[in-house]
């Protein structure tokens, strides 16, 4: 492959729409989508299939909208990329898109409305907090402990969840009376994670591992009773799911969800089954009684689907002929770590063993699961074999797995993805083996290339944590606090699990992406690991990207990370 047909791959992937979250309103479904070159909020008719992009310019999450309204709330970057948000609206049927709250910019994180209420949580610098908008009127209601998240609002309450116990391994749920101005916090059990609460009147439906697994359940702020979801098919039970990433409320109390299990997830209302193809869901809504999903597998690019068991394709953007067989064959496998733990991993493969990269995911609390994703295709569309490790700390696996992680970041999980590599080695997929992430992957490159740095042959790391000390100083309240919580407050081990303390033990070639903008993993610590870098032997590149943050918000910013990555794995780890 010449550097130009590898360029035209990563573009061609980087183009093919991805689809973050759906929603549906009165008389439309709507999606977040990639589709056009930016993510922007899309509006389709599910009969006609028609549909039109409701909004200008990128958008960085939306609010679930609601049903008995075509108005949609979203918040939108104002800053470059540094990820400081105000808040719009637009409908679903016209677009026309208006400033919906008058706020000077800060990171927003949790959005909700009702009616013409809209409430969210937002940090800056110094705090976290609560407000709320109505009629043009700003309030600040109360500051919340840093790592606290709106996830819905009513005409009474509004309910979010977070480490509020300061116990890193626990979510509690917060519920803000507006009535009274009262402010509470809820478990059904201390030290269990509860997560995403969604309400319906006076009940919160949310997930919570407190019986010893993640379930679905139902709590009566009126009667303070905490009960189980009474469903009326048993598809839920066999299928047994770990996780429930998506979930809500239809009529007559009942509810849908999206549940998940071994790299896999599927749809039911009510507790049956929506039957999908197999792969992954992104995203579920429920219109007028009908599941329709956000689907793909890592060998089938994203489609919104009506979950019918006919699965009737509502949106399906075109995909170049030819370039799901450059990707290759996809396969979730599992190996034994260095404790006897058993690790699940994605694998994407040629049929052959040969150059592979391990691909790191970020977060750390995420997964790879069987998707397709622009960086694992674009880099198997290159031609390299991939195994992209879901070591401890990823999500997917349940909350005492998730919770591996904590105290322990750059530990365990790293020794994870040791002994991903030597499986890859030893099982005829790696004949030899490169290192590349983004976020918490790019941590992990640099880390893995200074702790060991024999086992790969180079690395690539984008938007990389350099050094935790100096990343934990420059962080705004939010992002404090999630330092804080995955090294469960153990401060001293900042030093000792940051690349830069090894970057002297570095002698394989690395290409380092950073983005000027990022306020998640700032640029200054990068730099800083760059100049250490510079007094060592070692070959480096060192690619800056101007008025670009954390997130990618177009085909642009997909292309700008991975050119220069897979440009240089293909210069220093030719397959």
């Amino acid at each position: 492959m010449s550097i130009r047909e590898i360029a035209e791959t990563i573009e061609t992937i980087a183009g093919i729409p991805f689809s973050y979250a759906i929603g549906s309103t009165k008389d439309r479904l709507v999606y977040h989508s990639s589709e056009g070159g930016t993510l922007t909020l899309w509006s389709v008719d599910v009969d006609s299939r028609s549909r039109f992009r409701i909004t200008p310019g990128p958008v960085e999450y939306m609010a679930e909208p609601r049903h008995d309204s075509n108005i949609v709330y979203y918040a939108k970057d104002a800053a470059k990329g540094a990820e400081l948000h105000k808040i719009y609206a637009a409908d679903a049927i016209e677009g026309n898109e208006t400033l919906a709250v008058d706020l000077t910019p800060m990171r927003v994180e949790g959005l909700a409305s009702y009616g013409r209420l809209v409430a969210f949580t937002a940090a800056t610098k110094e705090e976290m907090a609560l407000y709320t908008s109505k009629s043009g009127h700003l309030e600040k209601r109360r500051v919340v402990p840093s790592s606290a998240i709106l996830s819905d609002a009513n005409e009474r309450y509004l309910v979010g969840t977070g480490n509020l116990a300061k116990n890193p391994r626990s979510f509690e749920i917060f519920i803000f009376d507006l009535s009274t101005g009262n402010y509470g916090e809820y478990t059904p059990k201390s030290d269990s994670v509860n997560k995403s609460p969604k309400l319906n009147g006076d009940k919160i439906l949310f997930e919570s591992n407190y019986t010893g697994k993640n379930q679905l359940h139902m709590y009566d702020l009126a009667s303070a009773k905490l009960s189980n979801i009474p469903f009326a098919s048993k598809d839920y039970q066999l299928y047994d799911p770990i996780e429930h990433p998506n979930f809500g409320w239809i009529d007559n109390d009942k509810v849908w969800f999206v549940g998940k299990r071994n790299g896999e997830a599927k749809a039911f209302i009510d507790g049956k089954e929506a039957k999908t193809p197999p792969g992954f869901l992104w995203g579920m809504t429920v219109w007028k009684g009908k599941a329709y999903v956000l689907h793909c597998s890592v060998v089938q690019p994203m489609r919104l689907l009506e979950g019918d068991g006919k699965n009737k394709v509502i949106v399906e953007p075109p995909v170049p002929q030819g370039i799901i067989e450059k990707v290759g064959k996809g396969r979730l496998v599992s190996f034994r770590s260095f404790d006897g733990r058993n690790i699940a991993a994605l694998v994407v493969d040629h049929g052959s063993p040969r150059p592979t990269v391990v691909l790191v995911h970020g977060g750390p609390w995420s997964e790879y699961p069987n998707t397709w994703g622009p960086i694992i295709c674009s880099v198997a569309a290159s031609g390299y074999n991939v195994i992209a490790p879901n070591f401890r700390g990823s999500t997917g696996y349940g909350e005492e797995f998730r919770n591996l992680d904590i105290g322990d970041p750059g530990g365990g999980d790293f020794q994870d993805v040791v002994y991903a590599t030597r499986w890859a080695k030893q099982n005829n997929l790696a004949t030899e083996a490169a290192i590349m992430g983004y976020s918490y992957g790019g941590y992990m490159t640099l880390l893995a290339l200074g702790k060991e740095p024999e086992l790969w042959s180079c690395g690539v790391a984008g938007a990389p944590v350099t050094d935790w000390n100096e990343m934990h100083k420059l962080s705004d309240a939010l992002y404090r606090d999630f330092i804080e919580e995955l090294f469960d407050k153990k401060e001293e081990l900042f030093s000792d699990r940051s690349p830069i303390t090894y970057v002297k033990n570095v002698k394989k070639p690395i290409c380092i992406i950073a983005s000027q903008n990022d306020t998640r993993t700032p640029i200054k610590p990068v730099l800083r690991y760059a100049l250490e870098l510079a007094n060592n032997s070692g070959p480096f590149e060192l690619h800056s990207i101007p008025d670009m943050g954390h997130s990618t918000g177009s085909t642009q910013d997909l292309v700008d990370i991975l050119l220069p990555g897979i440009a240089f794995l293909r210069k220093r780890f030719p397959v």
